[in-house]
């Protein structure tokens, strides 16, 4: 394969580009502090070597051997790391040091690390972020060891809270909450610069043990029910900082009887945790919690003590409780004004001169490393695209809730199910989407009703709606749930995938409270199943004569199948980005081998990650081959440009993404059609706020547009934020526009915004472009619910959203 590189910054100035409003042209903040290195900071290599020899490459076992050695090494290294097969450090060594290193996993294993003397040295300051990951991770590593200075914080990988948190209680449970922070370095045209975002740790203050006491778990009608609340649970350790899952509770064996090996010998685990921890297990008689875990011959069950776990995460009950909901809010969603004092807060935490015991304070780590963080002293400039023209039915412009739609299909002959306690309810929906469809000029008449009895299960369900279409003929079925029914799944399965037909599911409680609003979205949700088109973008020429196809593709792995991902892929192909045609992929990896050392296990779902991707960029190209020819059927000509939206890789997996983009080359080069392949990130860290005349912040309008600044100094890249957020803290999403001939930059951030308001289950502005929603909506029903293909009828429109 041909070299590719990523595509250059076009350097586009946002005061030239005709969509932009002059006069809303902003200062903005954002979450940089400015990193500045007062001193040389030199990094000495020193090659090692392993008795017994590890395979290259397996990073799994050469951390572990780094962990087991970690204050040995930094005694005569000073702050250190492993990359690769060197040690690199902050002290030089002219003499070969042996550490002896103890492995616990499949058996208790011995190495020997031989680190050789200093074979080169660099200094860091000389080197960029961005183009030198060792430059990045050494910086990361002093800053951490500052920050681990702080005596108030604690650390749970890239993650570090505070000790100080917050009661919460709810009806379920109490809570501790920690609020926290997450650093990242970048590279900017302006230098380095430490990226800070708030984010918290929530655990239960109660342990297992207590809930499981609380609910009588040795009575035996209780125990179903505690299966079903923990099972699928996250867990932390109180004598690590560790998670885990339950995936089964054992009631008949306990912390006496059950044993387990360790170092040689069987322990009983009451006696395991008071010799290797510590702790002395006050209920005997408590049952066990089961992790699925892995060993060479396969799956094992491990096994933990509810004293010693706490629940991580919130309860679903809990979620559901406004009153909670609202406490956590008040920690957690916070005004701009208030989000930019505690990002900034961030920078005390490096000066603080607390000490805990004899080690140096954060301040002094600083001094002694020659690092300081301050905040950013540049104007970063936003520019203001404006809000596209909606054209809906008789070309007139949508202003308001109530409009024409372009395109309404038959919504006469339709079916409504539901079980026979609700019969109010059906009627009242039913006539209630009557009265909302007069303003958007749908037609739509009584239902067929389908009545179902209150202890039908999913059978009857599925029965009744196959009446409906084949004895009927119905267009369309609608689904009156209750929140306690448990057939959701079932009922999309069999729609989407099994018989192929649009439905919609509506639950009862969303009919108490704004009943003509929840109708009016349901019926253009339903029209835009049966593909009709609710309203156009009011596009200029230059975009027009483009004929351009705008693709969206999005992954997810799906629970319960392993190495399987959920691939969901939406292309338009109408010049109008209204018509979809659909398509999604169940990507399997390789069935696992058997394996004997844990070093061949990372091998192996290192070569599972390439078999799932190596599938994953064939069947994106296929697909693209599959929408340019239902484009020609429908235009009688292929589009000139295709835009490809895609979610879920990262620029870290630059040889797969070169892989995937290359076969996607060969398709467009076949039928002389240019393209953009755009990777799309909607969880960035950063965060822009708007700086008011009396000195506050506010989140931006709807419309923002970053184009440089705090982009990659090298890639075209760009930021926009395309919602009014009322509650909360706007987060940007990045578009980074990474291969292609298409050669039209200054058009990608209006289409980019512009395709923002074409979701027809939203009304108004989403996030990413409405093929990238739509493509997410496919691959997370996939993933969650179907773990099936779309069934063939359904190719076309969009029956998923």
């Amino acid at each position: 394969m041909e070299s590719i590189e990523f595509l250059p910054d076009p350097k586009i100035k946002g005061n030239e580009l005709p969509y932009v409003d002059a006069k809303k042209t902003k200062d903005i903040y954002v979450n940089l502090f400015k990193i500045i290195i007062k001193k040389e900071i030199k990094l000495y290599q020193h090659p090692y070597k392993t008795e017994p020899q590890i395979a290259a490459g397996i990073l799994n076992i050469r951390a572990k051997l780094y962990k087991s050695c970690e204050d040995e090494l930094k005694k005569i290294y000073g702050e250190c790391f492993i990359l690769g097969d060197s040690l690199y450090s902050l002290k030089k060594q002219t003499t070969e040091n042996k550490f002896k290193c103890l492995i616990f996993g499949n058996g208790r294993r011995e190495f020997i690390l031989c680190v050789q003397p200093c074979a080169t040295d660099r200094t860091i300051n000389q080197h960029d972020v961005d183009s030198d990951s060792l430059t990045k991770q050494f910086i990361e590593i002093l800053i951490k060891d500052i920050l681990h200075s702080n005596p108030n914080l604690e650390f749970y990988k890239g993650l570090f809270v505070l000790k100080d948190n917050i009661k919460l209680k709810s009806n379920n449970l109490s809570y501790n909450f920690y609020p926290g922070y997450t650093t990242s370095l970048v590279q900017t045209e302006r230098g380095k610069f430490l990226n800070v975002n708030l984010k918290n740790k929530i655990l239960s203050n109660e342990t297992i043990l207590q809930y499981l006491e609380k609910n009588n778990y040795k009575k035996r009608e209780n125990k179903p029910k505690i299966k079903e609340y923990l099972i699928n649970k996250s867990f932390q350790v109180k004598y690590a900082k560790k998670n885990y899952k339950i995936s089964d509770i054992d009631f008949d064996i306990n912390p006496v009887n059950k044993t387990c090996n360790y170092n040689g010998k069987t322990f009983k685990l009451y006696d395991y945790y008071k010799e290797v921890y510590k702790i002395n297990i006050k209920n005997k008689e408590q049952p066990l919690l089961i992790v699925e875990g892995k060993k060479p011959q396969g799956k094992i069950d491990l096994y933990f003590i509810p004293e010693l776990c706490t629940l991580s995460g919130l309860d679903e009950e809990d979620t559901k409780n406004r009153n909670f909901m609202k406490d956590l809010a008040y920690n957690t969603k916070f005004h701009p004004d208030d989000k930019v004092y505690y990002i900034n807060s961030f920078l005390d935490l490096l000066i603080d001169n607390k000490k805990d015991g004899k080690s140096k304070s954060a301040k002094e780590k600083s001094e002694i490393y020659g690092i300081e963080i301050k905040e950013n002293d540049f104007n970063q400039k936003a520019y203001y695209m404006k809000k596209p023209n909606l054209i809906g039915g008789s070309k007139k412009k949508v202003t308001s809730n109530r409009f024409e739609v372009i395109s309404a299909k038959d919504m006469t002959n339709w079916a409504l199910l539901f079980r026979d306690y609700n019969y109010d309810y059906a009627v009242d929906l039913s006539n209630s989407l009557i009265k909302a469809s007069e303003s958007f000029k749908l037609e739509i008449k009584k239902p067929d009703y389908g009545k179902l009895g209150e202890n039908d299960g999913i059978d009857k369900w599925i029965k009744k709606a196959e009446e409906k279409i084949t004895e009927k003929n119905v267009s369309f079925i609608v689904f009156l749930l209750d929140n306690s029914d448990k057939i959701y799944r079932d009922l999309k399965i069999h729609s989407l995938c099994t018989r192929g037909y649009v439905s919609q599911v509506v639950k009862v409680e969303s009919l108490n409270k704004n009943k003509l609003s929840v109708c009016s979205k349901i019926l253009i949700q339903i029209n835009a199943k049966l593909s009709g088109v609710p309203y156009i973008l009011d596009l200029d020429k230059e975009t027009k004569d483009r004929k351009l196809m705008v693709i969206g593709v999005d992954s997810s792995r799906i629970k319960g199948k392993y190495g399987a991902i959920g691939v969901g892929m939406v292309a338009t192909i109408n010049t109008s980005f209204t018509n979809y045609y659909n398509k999604e992929y169940i990507v399997q990896a390789k069935k696992k081998k058997n394996n004997y050392y844990d070093e061949e296990e990372e091998e192996e779902e290192e070569e599972e990650e390439e078999d799932y991707k190596g599938q994953l960029k064939f069947c994106i190209s296929k697909f693209i081959e599959e929408a340019i020819v239902e484009y020609e059927k429908l235009n009688k000509k292929y589009p000139k440009g295709i835009i490809i939206y895609r979610q879920g890789v990262s620029l870290q997996q630059k040889n797969f993404l070169k892989s995937e983009m290359e076969n996607i080359k060969i398709v467009c080069e076949k039928k002389n059609i240019q393209f953009y392949y755009i990777l799309v990130n909607t969880k960035t860290t950063y965060k822009f706020f708007e700086k008011t005349e009396k000195g506050g912040y506010e989140n931006p309008g709807p419309g923002l547009l970053v184009l440089d600044g705090v982009t990659h100094k090298n890639f075209f890249e760009f930021y926009i934020q395309p919602q009014q957020v009322n509650e909360g803290s706007a987060t940007p999403t990045c578009y980074h526009v990474a291969y292609g001939n298409l050669n039209f930059p200054e058009m990608m951030p209006k289409l980019t915004y512009y395709l923002c308001y074409l979701y027809n289950n939203w009304q108004g502005s989403i996030r990413v472009p409405n093929v990238l929603k739509a493509a997410e909506k496919i691959s997370k029903m996939t993933a969650k619910y179907t773990r099936n293909q779309l069934n063939e009828k359904l190719k076309l429109g969009q029956s998923y959203i």
